[in-house]
């Protein structure tokens, strides 16, 4: 209901603002393009700050309402203990990603001078840092790319791929059609081989998500053919992982085998913008949802200023002192739906966090790992999930897969600073 206001695109022409071409405008080449949308956008929020402060605030004490009447102390460890997780895992992300956010600050300033700007703004993080590397993937091509790059999985896994990466055997709706709709996914029911839906046209994204996609068949696959009905459900929390995995290694592939220093700028730059929206971005997000819980939990009255400070801090801290904060940015809380969904974020970055560590695994120990990583995707529900991935090799509740991706996302600036010449 709320009247987004009129901006302007790239020719000048007065075009309608909406929450679904807000991220094309957000991106614009034209810094002018970017900052009016942006501007608009968070400003149209802060009209109506106090009546979605009170819906935010509504939802967090109907989290804590719920929490107590189970008895638990915290709404968030009521949430994570429905998925058997320990609030462990939470606390170690969050204090292993703060302590990294230099890493952060630093690939700013290395987006304010490759982009020539005098600083860097909201406006100014989704952007290509480079420019796109124009490259058609014919559907043969990618898929004999994403069965080379996933040889570390080893023979069995890459054979389950490349079964359902072959049309004949029935597990993909590939190019897009009048009937259906956007985007890509993957579903399973027990008893049958994974079905993907995609919408492929024939780009470098498009590959990476069918190779995304595959990671999930993969998953659902070994799940399937290994478990029962009612244990072949794989809880949420390690939903991302093979998919992340696959992208991961699609993505050392890439830049090992990239032909011209343009290609490789191009694939070193998405990997630093996957982590940062994913990993940086998603755990300053859990550290709000964190911090907002608490106040609900401690009694303290939940305020639009209280929830604009509380961002505006986070901000600060995960993007550095050089970042500059405009007068509305406080205000992006109130455009992120994910606060409603109740201690959720978080698995994002673990997600990613879990994949990048054991792509890294695989590729240096070989088959020991092949067979760890390929048991827990064989585990479905049969163990708490921690259990499960603290076998394949990676324990959440300690700092090195978190680790194990911010040096990832080091190595990856350092080589980009080298090429960039920064």
């Amino acid at each position: 209901d709320i009247p987004w206001p009129k901006v302007h695109d790239e020719e000048g022409k007065e075009v309608q603002l909406t929450l679904s071409n807000y991220t094309s405008f957000r991106a614009s080449p034209n810094r002018e393009v970017r900052r009016e949308a942006v501007a608009a956008l968070m400003g149209s929020l802060r009209q109506y700050q106090h009546a979605i402060a009170g819906t935010l605030n509504g939802q967090f004490k109907l989290d804590v309402a719920y929490a107590r009447a189970r008895g638990y102390e915290t709404a968030r460890e009521a949430y994570m203990d429905k998925d058997d997780i320990d609030t462990a895992v939470f606390d170690n992300l969050i204090a292993t990603v703060g302590a990294n956010a230099p890493l952060l600050h630093r690939y700013l300033e290395l987006r304010r001078t490759a982009l020539k700007l005098p600083d860097v703004h909201l406006y100014d993080l989704y952007i290509p840092l480079v420019e796109g590397v124009a490259a058609e993937i014919p559907f043969p091509e990618a898929r004999k790319t994403i069965l080379e790059a996933l040889q570390p999985l080893g023979k069995e896994a890459v054979d389950v791929i490349a079964t359902g990466l072959d049309p004949r055997n029935g597990w993909l709706d590939l190019y897009p059609s009048n009937d259906k709709d956007s985007g890509a996914s993957c579903s399973s029911v027990h008893g049958r081989h994974p079905f993907v839906k995609m919408n492929y046209q024939d780009s470098l994204d498009d590959m990476s998500t069918l190779a995304h996609e595959y990671g999930h068949a993969l998953h659902a696959h070994l799940t399937m053919t290994n478990q029962p009905y009612c244990n072949f459900r794989s809880p949420a929390f390690l939903a991302e992982i093979a998919s992340t995995c696959n992208e991961a290694l699609l993505g050392n592939y890439l830049i090992a085998n990239a032909k011209d220093e343009a290609r490789k700028q191009y694939l070193l730059v998405e990997r630093l913008e996957t982590i940062r929206t994913t990993i940086f971005r998603q755990t300053m997000f859990s550290e709000f949802e964190l911090l907002v819980h608490g106040f609900v939990e401690s009694g303290t009255p939940v305020t639009a200023s209280l929830l604009e400070e509380t961002y505006r801090g986070l901000l600060r801290k995960y993007y550095g002192p050089n970042y500059v904060i405009d007068e509305n940015d406080g205000m992006e809380w109130a455009y992120i739906p994910h606060f409603y969904y109740k201690y959720y974020v978080y698995s994002y970055a673990t997600g990613l966090c879990s994949g990048i560590a054991l792509a890294e695994k695989v590729q240096k120990e070989g088959v020991p790992a092949q067979q760890a990583y390929l048991d827990m995707l064989r585990g479905g529900s049969v163990a708490p999930p921690l259990d499960l991935l603290q076998k394949a090799g990676v324990d959440l509740t300690k700092p090195d897969p978190i680790e194990a991706a911010m040096r990832v996302f080091e190595k990856t600036l350092v080589e980009l600073e080298g090429l960039l010449g920064s």
